[in-house]
């Protein structure tokens, strides 16, 4: 299943969600952003934990280097 422009990291790139051999993960296809997920994981339970994850890399990526002190 594809999510567009709902990385967590770059913010435009795409999202994909896969399984394999060894489990279930998200990966961006632009910026290469990947997370194990656990089995079984709904389409609006990761569409809520991508947000939950952009929000921790905005508290801790600064919008840009004029913000670091």
């Amino acid at each position: 299943m594809l999510h567009f422009k709902a990385c967590p990291k770059c913010v435009t790139g795409t999202v994909e969600h896969k399984r394999d051999s060894h489990g279930t993960y998200v990966q961006c296809l632009n910026c290469g952003f990947m997370r194990d997920l656990t089995d079984g994981i709904s389409g609006p339970e990761l569409t809520h934990l991508l947000a939950v994850w952009r929000n921790d890399f905005a508290a801790v990526e600064p919008e840009s280097a004029d913000a670091v002190a």
